[in-house]
């Protein structure tokens, strides 16, 4: 597909209780500019988007709407059911984009370059989800926080067949380094047609966007992956992860 519709979903309806404020989480700072103001820098930037950002809030936040006003098309998030339902709200604003690439509020490392590889790559080959994936080489230090993110689950082809949630995963499962930040791109037809048909069967109750692909997996559809570096995977849900992403941001030269 060439030059495709490209709306960008940004989920920020967390707060920030685990960082000890009300506020909402993406309006945390790093390097002295919250957290999604990094994200709607590189979303800017990135030469493949070329439809206006849409964030995801919840109750309580206005000041996030206002932070993003003239950057992003906003839309609220009534009860917080996961990150399918998440997504699922922002279907009218979507609208008649061709491509939907679904990233977070906190997840302030994301590069333009980034997100032009994943959009760039469905136009080579294209599938209902190109996703992001990240390696980490063990999950100590301040890459411990990786811990709790879904491992990427391959088949005897290598072939990418699920994303197990930490909580639902067993030992075996946790030991896989290959993690899945939840950066996607959906093809958005594809991304309507099933995203209503997610369950809540997992250790949440939750409507979990990465249930898609067992979906895709169970149809028979491609599942393509793009490695990215790990440090974009980083996202901030306490202060010490906080920390390490302004760590990161100023060894990057960032800030």
């Amino acid at each position: 597909m060439e030059n495709p519709k490209v709306r960008v979903v940004i989920l920020a309806a967390g707060k920030g209780k685990r960082m000890g404020s009300e506020k909402q989480k993406a309006l945390m700072e790093i390097c002295d500019k919250p957290m999604i103001g990094h994200l709607l820098d590189s979303v800017e930037e990135a030469a493949t988007v070329n439809m206006k950002p849409i964030v995801v809030y919840g109750h309580g936040g206005d000041e996030l709407v206002e932070y993003v006003r003239e950057r992003a098309e906003t839309v609220l998030q009534e009860e917080q059911k996961g990150t399918g339902h998440a997504v699922s709200v922002t279907r009218d604003a979507v609208g008649d984009a061709d491509l939907v690439m679904v990233l977070y509020g906190d997840s302030s490392l994301v590069s333009a370059p980034t997100i032009d590889k994943l959009i760039s790559y469905h136009t080579n080959r294209p599938a209902p989800i190109i996703m992001a994936v990240g390696t980490v080489n063990e999950y100590s230090g301040w890459q411990a926080a990786f811990k709790s993110f879904g491992r990427i689950i391959r088949g005897a082809d290598e072939m990418i067949t699920a994303i197990r949630e930490a909580k639902d995963a067993t030992d075996e499962e946790l030991a896989i380094k290959e993690v899945n930040p939840a950066y996607f791109v959906f093809e958005a037809k594809w991304l309507w047609n099933h995203i209503d048909k997610i369950g809540t069967e997992n250790a949440q109750g939750e409507i979990y966007l990465t249930d898609l692909i067992e979906m895709a997996f169970a149809e028979g559809e491609p599942i393509r992956t793009v490695p990215i570096p790990i440090e974009e995977c980083v996202g901030c849900n306490t202060r010490d992860e906080l920390a390490v992403a302004e760590k990161l941001m100023k060894d990057r030269g960032l800030c």
